[in-house]
């Protein structure tokens, strides 16, 4: 009688474990890639540094905030009171290797009664790119506007 109760109890255990991987997240790396593969499918600009990518959503995934480098451009504008838009971030050293992220952002296309934020993806040399990350503490949603914020792509929860 006890092995049959030690085989239940290992079964159990087991439908347990199984049915936990089938419903753990996609790595943030693989996300990145499912995304830059809808991007290129739909004929626009695609994630040219992907890990730094999935690190980003990592750390908000983790903490609910943005990695180091990134500034607001309040912050921007404190430390370089020259910078604006079309200016790169790396030309003082207070803002050399930053980049822009954590604006407020609204836009009537998302829940409403949450604060949004966008973040800068893949700029080069402290400029900014038409890539941007939206997300928000108060929910697990996430999008990328390859143009933006004319188009949203959702971003799948990953770790």
């Amino acid at each position: 009688m006890k092995a049959i109760h030690k085989t239940v109890l290992a079964l159990a255990l087991s439908g347990i474990f199984i049915c936990n991987a089938s419903l753990a997240a996609t790595t943030c790396e693989g996300e990145v890639g499912t995304l830059n593969k809808e991007l290129v499918k739909r004929g626009v600009v695609k994630i040219n540094d992907p890990a730094k990518l999935a690190t980003t959503l990592r750390e908000l995934n983790q903490s609910g905030r943005l990695p180091k480098e990134y500034i607001t451009s309040a912050e921007a504008k404190k430390l370089n009171p020259s910078w604006d838009d079309s200016k790169t971030l790396w030309g003082l050293t207070p803002t050399n290797g930053k980049v822009i992220g954590g604006d407020a952002y609204r836009n009537s296309m998302l829940n409403g009664d949450k604060v949004w934020y966008s973040a800068d993806v893949d700029g080069s040399r402290g400029y900014r790119s038409n890539l941007r990350l939206i997300y928000s503490p108060e929910t697990s949603k996430k999008y990328i506007t390859p143009d933006k914020y004319l188009r949203f792509l959702e971003v799948a929860p990953c770790q």
